[in-house]
């Protein structure tokens, strides 16, 4: 070994015919077997095409790349350095739909008591314009959120008006089934560019079987809206378009291919194959709803190849996940995906504010039904207090992959752990990370998308997904 350079801390997985090299500031490539032999046994000869590429890449260190090696790391963590700018504001609990994975726990229409009201609200916002970051995004959840839309009228208000004072990047939107959407609440979201997501599972009878509105189809409310909020940004010259989520459970895995050609149909250009989560009023129909991690696999699988199948004739559509993991091995930067990050985005990238001001480090995290995750109250409470607190930081540790298990994995740079998800899984925060799904989801998902990446064609189009904003 020469002294002019040095081996990188480097991890390696073998996919297909050949082995993936990562680094900790989240570089990668591909080598044959020869060439990755080479560099275990640090036999890698200076000046050699191996030692060049290998240079490029960051697995071996010399003077000429050292700086951009930090310079790479730095901004593959810039997080851990902006303050929590994702802020969800929970308006009411009160729901009128009873979808069978209900992870909010959500409350009957008619319940008393669940709504937040503008004493706490405005609090809310005070306690959210405290956060260092240069960027805001306040998201409305539930329940439910437009059967309380007055208090996203006066939450939107204030934070508008407290922003003329902190210059903030202050963003809204706003995550509903849309059966209680009309033209003068679509007018004022348009008029306060306040974003839409809602929530499709796929063709009506998989949609409504997940996901029932009392007495009717919300089917045909979500294709109503989709056609006109989409029409009506076109016609303010807006380029977004309506966002929609999707939750899989066992009923959806029989439906790949038709769930991505529901989405086609309705004109989105992505697709986000969410796996359950083991929370809420998911929990007691668990044994019903949920399916073993390789079952959840081979679905998403065939429905990524379905996708990547429809690129190369030329429809445009990707799959989220996908393209999240891909946009953390090309770009180099943190897409701001708060659950595949280390630490995640507990407390530090995002907080969750219930409907009586209580503040949870994110909003999985109120969903437990317990209040281990609840970190203060914004009637109580400073934003600088809550965030050092002991709670929160030992939470954020439980929320790092610097473990043992995870050391080895060449997939680590790029992926993240769950204290919320560990504690409902295992029953501790500090979760036994090998032996859960989402590891073992993740592992596969990441297997999956670097073996593709090793095909040129379907390179090409991966590649194209990374252009887009997720």
């Amino acid at each position: 070994m020469s002294d002019s350079f040095a081996i990188n801390n480097y991890r390696f997985e073998e996919i297909k015919s050949k082995y993936l090299v990562t680094t900790d500031h989240g570089s990668f490539v591909f080598l044959n077997k020869n060439d990755f032999n080479l560099l275990r046994d640090e036999k890698i000869k200076e000046n050699s095409k191996l030692f060049k590429l290998l240079e490029e890449k960051g697995v071996v260190i010399t003077e000429s790349n050292e700086n951009k090696i930090i310079e790479e790391f730095r901004n593959k963590n810039s997080f851990l350095f902006q303050g929590t700018s994702l802020h969800i504001v929970i308006p009411t609990l009160r729901c009128n739909m009873k979808c069978v994975y209900c992870h909010a726990s959500s409350r009957p229409i008619n319940s008393r008591g669940f709504d937040m009201d503008k004493n706490t609200a405005k609090k809310t916002v005070d306690f959210i314009f405290q956060s260092p970051s240069k960027a805001i995004t306040i998201e409305f959840q539930g329940g439910e959120p437009l059967l309380n839309f007055e208090i996203i009228k006066f939450v939107v208000d204030y934070a508008n008006k407290l922003n003329k004072k902190h210059k903030k990047n202050l963003l809204f939107t706003v995550v509903t089934n849309l059966s209680l959407m009309d033209n003068k609440k679509l007018k004022f979201l348009m008029d306060n560019n306040v974003g839409i997501c809602t929530s499709l599972d796929g063709p009506e009878k998989l949609h409504d079987r997940n996901r029932k509105l009392l007495g009717k189809s919300n089917y045909s409310y979500i294709v109503k809206w989709v056609s006109t909020i989409n029409k009506e940004y076109r016609k303010r010259k807006i380029s977004r378009k309506l966002g929609a989520l999707i939750t899989i459970t066992k009923e959806s895995l029989k439906y790949p291919k038709e769930i991505v050609d529901e989405y086609v149909k309705l004109g989105f250009d992505d697709i986000h194959l969410r796996f359950l989560n083991n929370l809420g009023d998911a929990r007691p129909v668990w044994d019903s709803i949920s399916y073993s991690s390789g079952d959840f696999i081979g679905f998403w699988k065939k429905a990524v190849d379905y996708i990547i199948g429809l690129n190369k004739k030329g429809k445009k559509i990707k799959e989220r996940m996908a393209t999240i993991m891909l946009k953390k091995a090309f770009n180099k930067r943190d897409p701001g995906y708060l659950d595949l990050r280390s630490p995640c985005g507990a407390a530090i990238g995002q907080l969750a504010y219930n409907y009586n001001g209580d503040i949870y480090t994110c909003d999985e995290a109120r969903m437990i039904g317990e209040d281990l995750f609840k970190i203060g109250n914004v009637k109580n409470d400073k934003y600088k207090d809550v965030l050092t607190s002991n709670q929160v930081c030992s939470i954020i540790s439980a929320s790092t992959n610097e473990v043992y298990i995870c050391d080895s994995c060449a997939f680590k740079p790029y992926c993240g752990v769950c204290p919320v998800c560990n504690y409902a899984e295992q029953g501790s925060i500090i979760g036994k990370i090998s032996e859960t799904d989402r590891c073992g989801i993740f592992k596969a998902q990441f297997d999956y998308i670097f073996g593709e990446l090793q095909d040129k064609k379907t390179k090409d189009i991966l590649i194209k997904w990374t252009k887009h904003h997720v």
